[in-house]
């Protein structure tokens, strides 16, 4: 009834794609949609077998699904098959239906191009990925949370705006306010506290936000019975405003109330003794305006990865009898030396050093103090010879010119080791390098002069 030329046009408009195919699957013709792409790649495979236009795997499909159609044509179901790639055009899947037509034993292969499912599913798996990935980085940053939150030891409270209730706290929050337990979460705010009525205190929190500056009030907690000071931070979560209430506890708070932080920042800035902070092993860290005026140092930033011995008159040998003697008791109270600064200019001056211990890596303080104008020094070590020098006077006239400069020699040579093992605090490996000497010349010299000491440091 209609015509075959008819036929053709509808096939090929109900369809994408339209094979016909011999009962071995030689490809007889192909029709196609006009807004069916690839049609003219699939052109050139009339007259090859259908399979060897197939992927490997499809090819296998189709041998079995055109051998059960032909066993039995009406039980057969459509089979999904991959059309290899071309110059033109990639690899694309076909859902075809079979069909008999014809009495010479013709197989009509109605396909639907599936590329446009094959690429939803593409974009659906791309999502489900990124989804997945969202979720590991939200896992993630929860985990980071929550140890953030309970290696924090003020009080953290987290409050929803405008309920008013505990969303979320950390464990210092639950022993501040007296709750052991996780019955913090969902309790209403005023029910922590005494003497507050029912959205009373969440307003006066948020006004108290709202103004700036260094909000905080002081409660008394209802579980713990102790004065607390809450100071409250406003923010946005996922477009809905939060609050952050930091919980301490009224003694510690008058503790810090003193500001010694900014204090401490204060006296480094503008005090009038050099502070310098060096590590172990000599580098300075930061120092003070007062020891960039005594070093003549133009900008602190001259002063970067530089070592602390540029600037002492005895180099390194100044520098490790303090960090040692810093390091071993904790602290070195005076240690005289001199400053040489950028143009050689030289002043005395005393070190205190401390061993500060922060984090890690170990940092010692010192604290210079300028003694050139009365040189201590100095005067200490003509105290130190007063006695020896008047013992060398009294041997003018009893003895030869030649021995009573022996003599003398003798005197400041023990004065000097006296001095260089007072510097060090008994300390032979550095007073040798002090002095110069090895150290088993420094042991005959002490010896001879009877300066050793129990318990004298050897390392």
């Amino acid at each position: 009834m209609i015509e075959p030329e008819v036929v053709t046009d509808i096939i090929s408009r109900v369809a994408d794609l339209g094979v016909v195919i011999s009962p071995d699957g030689i490809v007889l013709g192909i029709l196609a949609n006009p807004n069916f792409k690839p049609k003219e790649a699939l052109s050139r495979f009339e007259g090859a077998r259908l399979r060897d236009t197939l992927t490997t795997e499809s090819a296998e499909k189709f041998d079995g699904r055109l051998a059960q159609f032909l066993n039995d044509p009406s039980g057969v179901r459509p089979v999904e098959l991959n059309h290899i790639s071309t110059d033109a055009f990639d690899s694309f899947p076909v859902r075809y239906s079979f069909h008999n037509v014809g009495s010479d034993g013709s197989i009509l292969l109605m396909g639907r191009d599936l590329r446009p499912l094959a690429e939803m599913q593409q974009q659906l798996v791309a999502a489900q990925i990124t989804l997945e990935k969202d979720y590991e980085a939200r896992r993630a940053f929860d985990t980071q949370f929550r140890v953030l939150m309970a290696s924090v030891d003020d009080a953290m409270v987290f409050v929803s705006l405008p309920e008013g209730m505990v969303s979320d706290c950390n464990p210092a929050a639950r022993a501040m306010l007296g709750k052991q337990g996780g019955d913090l979460v969902g309790i209403s705010l005023e029910h922590l506290f005494e003497g507050r009525a029912k959205g009373d205190l969440v307003d006066q929190l948020v006004t108290l936000a709202t103004e700036g500056g260094k909000p905080q009030i002081t409660l008394k907690a209802r579980g713990a019975g102790r004065m607390v000071t809450v100071k409250p931070t406003l923010f946005r979560s996922g477009g809905d405003q939060a609050m952050l209430c930091r919980v301490l506890s009224s003694n510690v708070e008058s503790l810090r109330s003193d500001s010694l932080h900014d204090n401490l920042a204060g006296l480094y800035e503008k005090g009038v003794d050099p502070i310098i902070f060096v590590s172990a092993a000599g580098q300075i860290l930061s120092a003070n305006e007062a020891f960039l005026n005594l070093a003549d140092v133009t900008h602190g930033r001259a002063l970067k990865g530089r070592s602390l011995s540029d600037f002492l008159s005895r180099g390194s040998v100044d520098l490790n009898v303090m960090l040692d003697n810093a390091a071993r008791s904790g602290l070195m109270r005076a240690y005289t030396t001199k400053i040489t600064g950028e143009f050689g200019a030289e002043r005395a001056v005393e070190i205190a050093t401390t061993h500060v211990q922060t984090g890690v890596d170990p940092v010692f303080a010192m604290v210079v103090r300028d003694i050139s104008r009365h040189d201590t020094g100095r005067q200490d070590t003509q105290q130190l010879g007063e006695v020896d020098m008047q013992s060398v006077i009294e041997l003018i006239g009893s003895q030869s010119l030649r021995d009573i400069v022996a003599k003398t020699t003798d005197v400041v040579e023990k004065m000097c080791i006296e001095t260089a093992v007072e510097l060090t605090s008994n300390n032979r490996v550095a007073a040798a390098e002090m002095l110069g000497l090895s150290r088993q010349s420094l042991y005959v010299k002490l010896r001879k002069y009877g300066l050793l000491k129990t318990g004298a440091d050897d390392s």
